[in-house]
C-alpha cells in the first residue's frame, strides 16, 4: 500500500524528446527498437498482454506470443512509455487519468549483449494498488541507474483499483477458476514470465531476478511469495514499507464489494462489462466501507475503524494465505530484505498541519484516537512516546509508523524467519533528510524518515527534492546502494554485523548501518497485546 502517493506531479508519462540513436533487440514477439541516451538503453512501453478491455476486463491477462498470432508486425518502436492504468487523478480526485489499455513494461539496461548475464531487478510500483505507474518521475529506474549499478531493470504497469482488484461473486461465477480479484497480481506474474523468456537478450540473467517493490509494491511481493504461479520466476526480493495485514479471502471481499455493484446500478455481469471505464471508477466505494480510499491509514487508528481488503487470498493468483504458507513452509522460499522507515506517515495528507503542532495538540490528537481504545492505553502510549522530546511531529509520526507499519513488519519478518529456510534481513530507516522535503508536491514538508525516503535514495532522486543534497544525504544514498546491491548479488547485505532477523537483528540505516538487537521488541509487544497490530496497513 502506498498511502502517500496522493499528490503526484501532474506529468504522467515521463515522455522524452527522442533524439538518441536507436537499437534493436529480439523478443519472443519480434523485434523491439529502443534508445541509447549515452548512459544506457531504454525500451519503453513494450506490450506484454492483449489490452484487458471489453470482454477481457476482469479476466486474467492474455500473453502475446507468435503461436497465437497476436504479436506486432515488423519492429515495435519502444520509444515512449505506455498508457497509465485507469486511476483517479492523485492531484484532483474528481478527474480520471489513464486507460484500460495499459499493460506495458519498460526495460532499462547498461548493455544489450545477450551474453552479459547481468543481475536483473524487477520494479513493482506502489500507490495503494490505486495510483501511479512503472515510470512515475523520481519513482522509477532509469538508464543512469542501470549504468551505475550494472543491473538490468524491468518495470511493469499492472491493473489498479476496481479494474485490478475487484472481487465479486458474479465475476467468480463466470471465471474458469471460480474466483475473482487480484487481476493486478496476475499482470505482475505475466510480466515476470516475460522477463524469464526475454531478459537475456537485454543483457540480463533470467536465473538471477530480484523483485523490489515499495508500499503496495511491497505488498505485491507478500502476495507473490504465496503464489504458486509465481514460483521459480524470482530468486530474491526487497520489500519496502509493505502492508503486513493480508488475510481476507476473495469470498469475504465479494460480500464487502456488493456496495460497488449497487453503485453501478447493474443487476448482472453483462451490465458490468458494458460499463464505461469512467463509471467503473465512480462506482468504487472510496469513502464508504470497504473504504477503498483508505484515507484513515495515514494517521493513528481509532477503535473498530477498519478498511476492507483490496488484495485478497483467492486460491489462484494468491494461492495460500501468506502467514499460513510461511507457517507450513510452502511459500516461495527466497532471501528477503524487508524495510520500513521510522516515520512512515510523515508524508500523509491526513496530517497537513502536524508540523505546526505543539505538545498540547500532540497529546490531544493521541487521546482523540487512542482514547477510543481506553484512556489507560492513550496514557501509556504517551509515556512510550513522550512530550518534550524532539518534536510533536516526530513523536506522532513515529507512533503511527510503529502501529501501522513497523511492528506489523516485525511480526511478518518473524513469521517468515520461523517458517522458511532462506534468510530475512530486516531494516528500519532512521536517516532524515537534511532539509524538509515536499514529496510529490505535497503542501507541507516532511522532516523525518518518511515513506519512500529509502526508495529515493536507491533511485538517486534525492537530488530532485534537495538541491543540492547535503553530504549526509549522499552518504545515506551510498549506504543504501551498497547494502542493496550486495543483497542482489550475494543474497546478503555487505555489513557483516547485519545478521538475519532470526538472530534478533534489525539494521538501523542512517548514514551507515548499525545493528540493533531486539529493536523495539517491548514497544511492539505493547501494541500487540493491546490489539493495535490488527490496525496495520492493509493493501
Amino acid at each position: 500500500m502506498s498511502h502517500v502517493l496522493y499528490t503526484f506531479v501532474a506529468v504522467i508519462f515521463c515522455e522524452y524528446v527522442i533524439s538518441e540513436p536507436t537499437t534493436r533487440v529480439e523478443t519472443q514477439c519480434g523485434l523491439v527498437e529502443g534508445k541509447y541516451n549515452g548512459e544506457g538503453y531504454a525500451f519503453r512501453g513494450i506490450p506484454y498482454s492483449l489490452p484487458p478491455t471489453g470482454s477481457r476486463r476482469w479476466k486474467p491477462p492474455v500473453p502475446l506470443n507468435k503461436a497465437s498470432g497476436n504479436c506486432w508486425d515488423g519492429t515495435f518502436q519502444a520509444f515512449n512509455y505506455g498508457n497509465t492504468c485507469m486511476q483517479r487523478n492523485p492531484e484532483n480526485r474528481s478527474t480520471i487519468l489513464g486507460s484500460e489499455d495499459c499493460l506495458y513494461l519498460n526495460v532499462w539496461t547498461p548493455t544489450i549483449n545477450s551474453s552479459a548475464n547481468l543481475h536483473v531487478m524487477v520494479w513493482i510500483h506502489g500507490g495503494s494498488l490505486q495510483d501511479s505507474n512503472a515510470n512515475w518521475p523520481t519513482y522509477c529506474p532509469s538508464e543512469e541507474l542501470a549504468r551505475d549499478t550494472n543491473i538490468v531493470y524491468v518495470g511493469m504497469n499492472y491493473r489498479l483499483n476496481a479494474f485490478g482488484f475487484m472481487a465479486l461473486t458474479m465475476l467468480s461465477e463466470q471465471s474458469l477458476t471460480k474466483t475473482s480479484g487480484n487481476y493486478g497480481f496476475m499482470d505482475q506474474i505475466l510480466a515476470l514470465r516475460w522477463v524469464r523468456d526475454n531478459v537475456r537478450n537485454f543483457g540480463g540473467n533470467p536465473d538471477s531476478v530480484t523483485l523490489f517493490g515499495q508500499s503496495s509494491g511491497g505488498t505485491s511481493i507478500v502476495a507473490l511469495l504465496a503464489s504458486e504461479p509465481a514460483r521459480g520466476l524470482f530468486h530474491k526480493a526487497w520489500m519496502l514499507s509493505a502492508s503486513a495485514v493480508f488475510n481476507k479471502t476473495s469470498h469475504d471481499a465479494s460480500k464487502d464489494n456488493l456496495v460497488f455493484v449497487k453503485n453501478t446500478g447493474c443487476i448482472n455481469v453483462t451490465c458490468l462489462y458494458a460499463l464505461p471505464a469512467l463509471e467503473v471508477i465512480k462506482a468504487v466505494p472510496w469513502e464508504e466501507y470497504p473504504s477503498w480510499g483508505m484515507t484513515d491509514q495515514g494517521d493513528l487508528p481509532t477503535k473498530n475503524h477498519f478498511d476492507g481488503a483490496i488484495s485478497v487470498v483467492d486460491g489462484d493468483a494468491v494461492t495460500y494465505p501468506p502467514y499460513q504458507a510461511w507457517k507450513k513452509g510452502i511459500a516461495i522460499d527466497v532471501p528477503l530484505m524487508i524495510g520500513t522507515t521510522a516515520n512512515e506517515i510523515d508524508c500523509s495528507p491526513t496530517l497537513l498541519t502536524v508540523n505546526t503542532w505543539n505538545w498540547t495538540e500532540y497529546q490531544r490528537q493521541v487521546k482523540s484516537h487512542l482514547g477510543t481504545f481506553g484512556s489507560d492505553l492513550a496514557d501509556d502510549a504517551l509515556k512510550l512516546y513522550p512530550i518534550n522530546v524532539t518534536s510533536a511531529e516526530y513523536e506522532y509520526t513515529l507512533m503511527g509508523a510503529d502501529i501501522r507499519v513497523g511492528c506489523p513488519n516485525d511480526k511478518m519478518s518473524k513469521a517468515i524467519s520461523i517458517g522458511m529456510k532462506s534468510p530475512v534481513y530486516r531494516y528500519v530507516v532512521t536517516s532524515q533528510p537534511s532539509k524538509p522535503v515536499h514529496v510529490f508536491g505535497k503542501p507541507f514538508p516532511s522532516s523525518y524518515s518518511f515513506h519512500m525516503w529509502d526508495m529515493f535514495a536507491y533511485f538517486d532522486t534525492i537530488k530532485d527534492y534537495i538541491k543540492p543534497p547535503a553530504p549526509s544525504d549522499r552518504r545515506f544514498q551510498e549506504m543504501v546502494r551498497r547494502e542493496v546491491l550486495s543483497f542482489v548479488r550475494t543474497g546478503a547485505p555487505s555489513t557483516a554485523d547485519w545478521r538475519p532477523y532470526s538472530q534478533g537483528v534489525t539494521a538501523l540505516l542512517s548514514e551507515d548501518v548499525s545493528a540493533a538487537n531486539q529493536y523495539k521488541s517491548k514497544t511492539c509487544s505493547f501494541w500487540s497485546v493491546n490489539g493495535l497490530l490488527d490496525y496495520g496497513w492493509i493493501n
